[in-house]
């Protein structure tokens, strides 16, 4: 018999791409409301915070490294919380890693594989129709219909190879059932390439896997297969099935993401007005199994990051 959970480490993502400023006052874009976001996520009980960066002016992304050092110098100074920096934005490897490499957070994320990006189903699940900004506009409209991620093998090979020699931890994210495989086919042509592997289950997305138990179970059972107990697991669904997902990963055993980047909806019709109030509301659902989180100084243990 499988001994019960006792605790779980607790991803904030605080910030995205993906959901935007016209779908809630509360999302924030701002460098200074990013960093007061997410120290106040950790105080919560957040051991990590992964972190996008966005134009101050008008959210967009965007991969601008004075604004990066604008959100994680004062969130260094504020906190020993774990650093996750996406590494999403770009043409190249080089492109998109140059930020990290500028910032050197403690963990930095790699995207394994391709997929059709239904972008507008975001806007569907947030139930939101009118945008302020253009650039929302052309993301939500007609042409997010003919958006392709490209992840290719070997922009995904060389970004390990960087982050590699950059000795900046990796984070590796699946959106589906096949992503999971080809992770498999780079860590076998990298055997030394630092374990345990960090794995982050992105599931909800339109064009990867749902974020219903069944899915995730499939995918932790397929990931424990491969990679037995050289990988730490995180999961996270998108839009309003997040917290469930989190709370199935957690009840699974596998660590969890929540946080405003992946959904702003509290329930349907109530948003949540910080990422704190998430980190919260999963803390005292995962109580409820006497669950607890796991602190910043034990997730750098158990992730072999250096102490601060």
């Amino acid at each position: 018999m499988n001994a019960p959970i006792k605790s779980v480490m607790i991803t904030c993502a605080t910030t995205g791409s993906g959901l935007t400023p016209s779908m809630s006052p509360y999302l924030p874009y701002k460098p200074e409301d990013i960093a007061r976001e997410s120290i106040e996520a950790a105080e919560a009980g957040a051991a990590i915070i992964h972190l996008h960066a966005r134009d101050p002016r008008d959210g967009r992304p965007t991969n601008d490294i004075a604004v990066w050092k604008d959100i994680i110098d004062p969130i260094r100074e504020k906190t020993d919380a774990i650093i996750n920096m996406s590494a999403s934005m770009g043409s190249t490897a080089e492109n998109r890693t140059e930020a990290s490499l500028a910032m050197r957070p403690d963990v930095a994320t790699i995207v394994v594989g391709s997929m059709n990006y239904g972008s507008f189903k975001k806007a569907i699940d947030q139930g939101v129709e009118n945008f302020k900004y253009d650039w929302e506009r052309e993301k939500f409209g007609p042409d997010s219909y003919n958006l392709v991620t490209a992840n290719t093998y070997a922009k995904i090979d060389r970004m390990i190879d960087i982050f590699t020699d950059a000795d900046i931890a990796i984070e590796f994210e699946c959106y589906d059932i096949g992503h999971i495989y080809i992770l498999d086919y780079h860590l076998n042509r990298k055997p030394n390439l630092k374990r345990p592997i960090i794995v982050q289950f992105l599931t909800g997305i339109l064009g990867g896997i749902p974020s219903g138990v069944e899915h995730l179970l499939h995918m932790k059972q397929t990931a424990e297969r491969l990679f037995g107990k050289d990988m730490i697991l995180f999961i996270h669904g998108t839009g309003p099935q997040n917290m469930r997902a989190a709370t199935y990963g957690a009840l699974m055993g596998t660590n969890i993401r929540i946080g405003q980047e992946d959904n702003l909806l509290e329930r349907e019709g109530v948003l949540f007005k910080s990422n704190a109030e998430q980190v919260q509301k999963i803390v005292r659902i995962l109580g409820e199994f006497d669950i607890k989180p796991i602190s910043i100084a034990d997730a750098r243990t158990i992730l072999d990051l250096p102490k601060k």
